[in-house]
């Protein structure tokens, strides 16, 4: 099981627990796109039951335009990706 599957997973899991009303959505923020991708970006985030937001300090997902390819995750346990590995998170919920 690579990285991001396992990223994927563990949001799965947080996005189940939300609907039993365990805890709150998991927050998602975009850098570096022009306002059109990022409304595209919000809409496809709430489909999967992410929590977009326009300004948070610490969201649990941050997804970068300008990225150096690799997944980080910080002291704040906020997860850095680029744009394709959104896709491959939004690609795993929808199947």
């Amino acid at each position: 099981m690579t990285i991001i599957e396992r990223i994927a997973e563990e949001i799965k899991e947080k996005i189940e627990k939300v609907s039993a009303g365990k805890i709150i959505r998991p927050s998602i923020l975009f850098c570096g796109c022009n306002p059109e991708v990022k409304k595209d970006m919000h809409k496809r985030a709430k489909r999967v039951g992410l929590n977009p937001a326009y300004k948070i300090k610490h969201p649990t997902l941050k997804v970068e335009l300008k990225n150096n390819g690799t997944i980080e995750t910080d002291k704040f346990k906020t997860i850095s990706m680029k744009y394709e590995h959104f896709d491959f998170l939004c690609r795993y919920f929808e199947r």
